[in-house]
């Protein structure tokens, strides 16, 4: 797509950019189409806490434009993805409905802080210094990288490749904290520091990107295989990435008995099989895990 394409789409959808634009894939279709389904588990539904078996539905907190893991359908309302089709298992395994409501990543923490929702859900990595305002039930692995145009221009595989660069990032992720370091040592070696441009939401710093205004988009290297896939070679994902780390799902602090029974649901989905389909239909088998775990961010 064309960058004046590109901008089209955002003045007519708004925050349903990245949506509108996958939608254009026939890959990214396909994956909205199939559903996957599982069972109650009655012990598991007990577990839970009786103000949600009561209300028959879990309050879920999410940044809605993180492909594949959640982002809008074409209708700009339907929310689809990785993320979105694990909660929907989960919730047929507790026997209550997880209802999604979306929000800027980084009001998320503050939301759960101030317990305007019982969980999240939003391809957050765990790291100890959440874990000081939250708890984690970690469910996939993945880690730190970089988006660039098509054929890498300026040769970045690792952070000591930004110095002087222009990154976009976007605002509340780990990825800034990376930036933050990786700057501070490029100016220990007497080299210009990174040129962060920190940015609200994926669809700005892959615009920024495509712009031109940034050389390369920081993003954890499963979203952007993603999003290079459906770019149709415009950009790609060099290397590896440079920080393996787990995603979670992330609680208030104090909801023990929510997260034992979150836990236990991820693992019962992980031996039945359900958790490797779905991360088989998003095309994100490398993230898998074994085991279900809480607060385990440093475990890799």
């Amino acid at each position: 797509m064309t960058l004046q394409g590109f901008r089209q789409f955002r003045a007519a959808s708004g925050g349903a950019v990245v949506a509108m634009l996958l939608a254009l894939s026939p890959f990214g279709m396909a994956q909205a189409d199939s559903a996957i389904t599982t069972t109650l588990d009655q012990k598991l539904n007990d577990m839970l806490p009786a103000s949600i078996r009561e209300a028959g539905k879990i309050n879920v907190a999410s940044n809605v434009e993180y492909p594949p893991f959640e982002y809008y359908d074409a209708d700009n309302t339907t929310i689809i993805g990785l993320d979105k089709d694990f909660a929907d298992a989960i919730g047929q395994k507790l026997g209550v409905t997880l209802e999604f409501s979306n929000m800027s990543f980084d009001a998320i923490i503050p939301a759960l802080a101030a317990n305007r929702f019982d969980m999240a859900m939003s391809a957050m990595t765990d790291t100890e210094e959440r874990r000081q305002k939250v708890d984690f039930v970690d469910y996939f692995v993945s880690g730190g990288g970089f988006l660039v145009k098509a054929g890498n221009p300026l040769n970045i595989h690792e952070l000591s490749d930004l110095c002087g660069v222009a990154a976009a990032i976007d605002k509340g992720t780990t990825e800034v904290e990376d930036a933050q370091r990786a700057s501070e040592e490029c100016v220990k070696a007497g080299k210009a520091e990174v040129d962060m441009k920190i940015l609200p939401g994926t669809s700005e710093i892959v615009l920024a990107l495509q712009a031109g205004r940034a050389d390369v988009a920081m993003i954890d290297t499963s979203a952007g295989a993603y999003i290079a896939e459906q770019h149709n070679g415009e950009f790609e994902v060099p290397g590896a990435t440079y920080a393996p780390r787990r995603y979670g799902i992330v609680l208030p602090k104090g909801s023990a008995e929510l997260a034992n029974a979150l836990q236990g649901a991820v693992q019962a989905l992980i031996d039945d099989g359900t958790y490797a389909k779905i991360l088989e239909k998003w095309g994100q088998s490398t993230g898998a895990v074994d085991s279900a775990t809480i607060n385990d961010g440093n475990g890799l």
